[in-house]
């Protein structure tokens, strides 16, 4: 058949990791995450360019919901660890709007997805869109010719891609993809997905807008890099970095941000049922009575709202002056997971302070770090540039299975991690880092989190 590829790309780069042509005629759909927060289809093409990785996709989706292709429609990408499956699927890279534990997409991407699938079905002569949710089930259905089945990596390899957000709405997105088939369109405009999730973890504008005051506001007081995004990684997983923030749990009794604030402010709740009320509250979720009624006083001593945020980022500030083990690290910090942590076990510290939730708010911070550091100070580019692509190294294994196992161990903490075969190794690693500083910030992030040793290495 002659194949085509879709006219929603806005950006190409082909990568050389493909085999020419596809030994199948496409029946399938592989949707995959990047495990990489806020990546554009700039950052996915070029990860794909190095041979060595053995790794690439058909098309990729930033966060921002803009399309790239990086192995055109007739060939075979090498994305899910099944030749038979990639074979016969257009496979799909979503970027991620947050890491682990949930690893979300943005609606922007989740809106453009629909349109890709929706486009990938028409052009290849498929009218119905099918998916089963159940592995056995999917791999025994022979699609018929008008149909397209729908496959996850997790069939084919022990890994968590895609993420439990992007599995779970499998189902949905075969439901818009057949409504349009159906109607014969792909320029609908979709509807606003309604997705359920702790305010904590949503992308609210409000929390967008949020992040760039609170990162000036703490570099401002002399803090690095690490430190700064390690704070704020905490700031997102309490709040969303949203100063009006109510504990979930207490708005069918106290009301919503916006009415429990106004009555703060007003004085129809007075400092004492405030700081009696047991409610995590603002940036830091403040929630203890004493700690309340310094915020409330202080707020009043300001003049400002309670939900104000700098008055909030100027109260927090002088609060983490009190806790000087914590200071001293953040003083300190040789990466964000070090920082993460510190905030997490010493400042914050929330009932559960386990591994997972060490890594998901380090993961949270290494957004941010991607996000800030080093564009708040200028630094003269040396002489002579050092070009040398780096990786960081986490095992070599001898089975497939084991070095599978360790590669999904650390994507579920938020590491950007591929398994490769070089010789009769499989080795796991972070591949294609553009400078050794941010390979050893990689690197201590990977032996903190007590999931794997790491070694930083010129890359293959």
């Amino acid at each position: 058949m002659g194949y085509t590829n879709s006219p929603l790309v806005v950006y190409t780069k082909l990568s050389p990791n493909c085999n020419k042509p596809r030994n199948h005629s496409i029946d399938r759909i592989t949707i995959h995450h990047m495990a990489w927060v806020k990546a554009t289809v700039e950052q996915c093409g070029q990860s794909f360019m190095n041979p060595s990785r053995e790794a690439s996709s058909n098309y990729g989706i930033g966060y921002d919901g803009r399309i790239g292709l990086y192995v055109e429609e007739r060939n075979r990408a090498w994305t899910s660890s099944s030749a038979e499956n990639d074979n016969r699927a257009v496979t799909i890279e979503v970027a991620n709007s947050t890491g682990a534990p949930h690893w979300e997409v943005s609606k922007a991407s989740y809106n453009a997805l629909i349109d890709l699938v929706t486009d990938i079905c028409k052009r290849n002569g498929k009218t119905k869109i099918i998916w089963f949710g159940d592995k056995s089930k999917t791999l025994s259905y022979k699609p018929k010719e008008n149909e397209m089945l729908m496959t996850v990596h997790r069939f084919f390899s022990s890994t968590s891609c895609p993420g439990e957000y992007l599995l779970g709405k499998h189902f949905d997105i075969a439901k818009k993809v057949n409504e349009r088939l159906s109607k014969n369109t792909t320029s609908e405009i979709i509807e606003e997905t309604k997705i359920e999730t702790p305010k904590s973890v949503s992308n609210s504008v409000s929390a967008q807008e949020n992040d760039a005051t609170i990162w000036d506001f703490f570099k401002s007081k002399g803090l690095n890099d690490f430190a700064v995004a390690g704070l704020m990684g905490n700031l997102k997983a309490e709040s969303n970095l949203r100063p009006d923030n109510l504990q979930n749990s207490f708005e069918s009794r106290l009301g919503s941000d916006a009415e429990y604030v106004k009555k703060i402010d007003s004085g129809r709740y007075s400092k004492i049922s405030f700081a009696n009320d047991h409610a995590g509250f603002g940036l830091a979720q403040w929630t203890w009575h004493t700690r309340k009624e310094a915020l409330y006083d202080y707020a009043k001593s300001q003049g400002k709202s309670i939900a104000d945020l700098v008055m909030q980022l100027e109260f927090l500030w002088k609060e983490l002056q009190n806790y000087t083990k914590t200071m001293s690290v953040l003083k300190n910090a040789k990466s964000v997971y070090e920082a993460s942590t510190i905030v997490l076990t010493d400042f914050e510290k929330p009932a559960n302070q386990g591994s997972s939730v060490k890594n998901a708010r380090a993961s949270f911070g290494n957004a941010f770090y991607d996000k800030f550091a080093d564009k708040t100070v200028k630094v003269e580019a040396p002489k002579n540039e050092d070009t040398t692509v780096y990786k960081v190294q986490c095992g070599a294994f001898g089975v497939k299975a084991n070095a599978d196992r360790l590669a999904g161990k650390l994507k579920k903490a938020g590491f950007g991690i591929c398994v490769k075969q070089i010789d009769t190794l499989y080795k796991v690693a972070v591949y294609g880092i553009d400078s050794r500083e941010k390979a050893n910030s990689i690197a201590a992030d990977i032996v903190n989190s007590k999931i794997s040793k790491a070694t930083v290495l010129e890359d293959d």
